[in-house]
């Protein structure tokens, strides 16, 4: 009756440990995944109507070391990104802006956009973050684009490659991932 009562404990134990839900670990190399592309014409300081491209993504950072703070002041901490125009062979080569020849640009993560003050005892940083990207304002001999992008932590650590899916710069209706 003893060893029974000892294997009873012993299973429930066991039965209360395997049924417990782990806290998942995630890597400290940012993990991000395309969300949506939204196309607006933005009044800027200059009182002229510039069109933007806003790119909304997820991400996931397991030590939460993304975003600029006000007391960084070199901090690598952006997003890189890169317009590439669609070839008629169907390969991608990157778009190279009329007016600026810029290829590729960055810019920094605002920490405030990104810090969820609700998980202060975890590190790990999970959530969307939206960028306001300069979009081409009279493409010439493009018509299907698309937009690669990546991020860098405080930590210099680059998250994987994403792009969004292809649209036509002409015809800019929103854009979001499909669901799977």
């Amino acid at each position: 009756m003893k060893t029974a009562l000892s294997f009873l404990c012993v299973l429930g134990i066991c039965w209360c440990l395997w049924s417990c839900e782990r806290a998942q670990s995630y890597s400290e190399i940012p993990e991000i995944r395309f969300k949506s592309l939204i196309f607006d014409s933005v009044y800027t300081a200059l009182e002229v109507f510039e069109k933007k491209a806003f790119l909304t993504f997820s991400f996931i950072d397991g030590d939460g070391d993304i975003g600029v703070r006000s007391f960084d002041y070199d901090s690598v901490s952006k997003i890189h990104y890169i317009w590439h125009k669609k070839l008629p062979d169907k390969t991608y080569e990157p778009f190279q802006f009329p007016l600026t020849g810029t290829i590729a640009d960055s810019t920094a993560i605002p920490y405030n956009s990104v810090m969820n003050k609700d998980e202060a005892q975890n590190k790990t940083l999970k959530g969307s973050i939206e960028i306001a990207l300069d979009a081409p304002q009279r493409p010439q001999d493009v018509d299907t684009m698309r937009i690669e992008f990546y991020i860098f932590d405080r930590e210099r650590n680059k998250s994987n490659v994403d792009y969004t899916p292809d649209f036509s710069i002409l015809n800019t209706s929103n854009i979001e991932e499909k669901k799977e």
